[in-house]
């Protein structure tokens, strides 16, 4: 298991790769229809939501990993209420709490959770305009992958592929 420097690199690696292989979709033109950000803005959310999602699995433990997760959310979330956006800063602060209402390595830790965790990334923003869903798909990925790379270096996805502390 990687501790959370594993999980922070792991997930700028899953970050970067991800930035990589959007760099043939036109990421901040999307963000500019969807009137979200600007050009580096959208390319700052992708590891911003890389790196929590890499975070997020051992959210539900009294860790460092937690601490760094939740001071990011914390930023996000003063962020978005600047900005007026309260409901997204209401589904923000409630899908962050869940794990920390069960065990650790519970449903975290499984594999299934790496595509329905990040799903609200999706669903939220679709429930207010339809201009929103190609950014939300764009960062739905990037916290697929941030997930995927803590599940990784836990030896969850392939065991040979196991960073120890």
């Amino acid at each position: 298991m990687a501790n959370y420097k594993g999980h922070i690199v792991g997930g700028l690696a899953a970050g970067l790769a991800y930035a990589g292989a959007m760099t043939v979709v036109p990421v901040e033109h999307l963000a500019e229809y969807a009137r979200l950000l600007s050009d580096w803005q959208a390319l700052a959310a992708v590891f911003v939501i890389a790196m929590l999602f890499a975070l997020f699995p051992d959210v539900d433990t009294n860790s460092k990993a937690q601490d760094i997760f939740f001071w990011l959310v914390f930023i996000v979330d003063v962020l978005l209420i600047w900005n007026g956006s309260f409901a997204a800063a209401a589904y923000l602060g409630l899908i962050a709490m869940l794990p920390i209402l069960t065990h650790h390595r519970g449903w975290t830790h499984a594999k299934w959770a790496m595509v329905l965790v990040p799903l609200p990334v999706v669903l939220v923003p679709l429930l207010y305009s339809e201009k929103l869903l190609p950014i939300a798909v764009v960062y739905y990925g990037a916290a697929v992958m941030g997930y995927f790379s803590h599940l990784l270096l836990d030896g969850l996805i392939w065991k040979r592929f196991r960073i120890k502390n």
